[in-house]
């Protein structure tokens, strides 16, 4: 995945509260295997592998995150781990067709997660955390981009 791509879900993250989080790694999970499954096509195995091995740990953090006291996580569980699966044969059998399958679990299931994000109004999970803002500006002939960050003097780690 290229850089400005991570930083763009770094800066989101530091903005999320939990719902929002869940929204992150199911797109964030999405973009790797995508990016796994070119690189694949493309016989670029190590940069596949990479990508595929990111997805995993995505899933992984998914399936440590539910609370297994509710019946749907069971089931989003199997979900995760068929998902899972399919990541871990695509790339040790070479075949990219597998990636889909575990795409087409994490597609079905994101805009539930969006919906749930739209509707929890909870704080942001990190605190202490700078506000970006972005923005473009007209020029005489050209188009600015700008991203300012709100610069506090109480930034960082409460202890």
């Amino acid at each position: 995945m290229e850089k400005e791509r991570l930083q763009e879900f770094a800066a989101r993250v530091s903005q999320a509260n939990r719902s929002e989080l869940v929204v992150i790694i199911y797109e964030a999970a999405l973009a790797s295997i995508a990016e796994g499954k070119t690189r694949l096509e493309e016989n670029e195995i190590s940069e596949a592998r990479k990508e595929i091995e990111r997805a995993k740990g995505m899933l992984t953090e998914l399936m440590s995150s539910l609370d297994m006291q509710y019946e749907i996580s069971h089931y989003l569980r199997q979900l995760y781990i068929y998902a899972y699966h399919e990541l871990c044969h695509g790339i040790a059998l070479r075949q990219p067709e597998l990636f889909t399958h575990a795409s087409d679990v994490l597609e079905g299931l994101l805009p539930s997660f969006r919906e749930v994000a739209k509707q929890d109004d909870s704080d942001a999970v990190m605190g202490n955390t700078q506000q970006i803002y972005a923005g473009l500006t007209y020029g005489r002939g050209s188009l600015n981009e700008t991203t300012a960050m709100d610069v506090a003097d109480n930034r960082g780690f409460e202890a």
